[in-house]
């Protein structure tokens, strides 16, 4: 029971959350592959919610920062995008947020 009561509560408040994407190539990077890529980049444009996108200085990825307060749309971009990356989403904080329970514990 108290834990549909939680479920409820969550259901009726969803806040944004902050989420860090990182993308890492795979696979086929011939220029034909890549210009795909940048065809489906180009149409669906920036990912929703998308605050800041980082490309890694490697040319392995990138980095994406976004507010949601859904991980259903980012796992949608995922799909058109899985044949050329890998991605990991990490929901985050930022440190202002983080401090009031980090001083909780250990202050």
């Amino acid at each position: 029971m108290e834990y549909i009561a939680v479920l409820e509560h969550l259901t009726k408040e969803t806040a944004a959350v902050l989420f860090a994407t990182r993308y890492k190539f795979k696979g086929d990077q011939s220029p034909d592959s890549v210009k795909a890529l940048l065809k489906v980049f180009g149409e669906r444009g920036p990912a929703q919610g998308e605050i800041a996108h980082y490309v890694a200085a490697d040319g392995r990825g990138g980095l994406i920062i976004s507010d949601n307060d859904s991980m259903q749309q980012s796992y949608e971009d995922a799909l058109h995008y899985q044949q050329w990356m890998d991605f990991e989403t990490i929901p985050v904080l930022t440190i202002a947020d983080a401090m009031p329970s980090i001083m909780k514990v250990f202050g």
